[in-house]
């Protein structure tokens, strides 16, 4: 499968990577593209994976993966993860935070660990994801960059 990214930059495209992040459940009110590093996968014009990283320094919040039913099973989220990843990695981020309540085995496979909720730093837990967005049942993970 050949896959192209582009970071969402504008409303089009914003509006798109929203869509299809409802149509996986998950929350996307709270996105904002001039804010936030969010990508978007693409099979030819078509939008099959999304994924965001939102930066509190040192730290960094992984959300808002999501693939295309239909090409789930491709490694596309495992793409956009390591996308994401790098990208921390440039940005000197100590550890990327995450909370899941239907990937769990897949971010553990990455290297991510479980973490108690308290055990996260105040900057990422203030986040409107954490803070509001994602349920107490969600498990809380990461992963160490340095």
């Amino acid at each position: 499968m050949e896959l192209d990214y582009k970071l969402i930059k504008d409303t089009e495209s914003f509006e798109a990577f929203r869509s299809l992040l409802k149509s996986s459940g998950l929350p996307a009110d709270d996105l904002d593209f001039k804010r936030d590093l969010l990508v978007g996968y693409y099979e030819g014009s078509e939008l099959v994976g999304t994924g965001g990283l939102e930066v509190y320094q040192p730290y960094g919040l992984l959300r808002s993966l999501s693939v295309k039913m239909g090409i789930r099973g491709r490694a596309v989220g495992s793409t956009i993860t390591e996308f994401l990843l790098a990208e921390a990695k440039q940005r000197n981020l100590k550890g990327i935070y995450l909370l899941t309540e239907t990937a769990h085995g897949f971010f553990q496979k990455k290297g991510f660990v479980d973490v108690p909720r308290e055990a996260v730093p105040e900057q990422v837990r203030q986040s409107r994801e954490f803070a509001k967005l994602c349920p107490q049942s969600a498990a809380v993970m990461v992963l160490e960059l340095q």
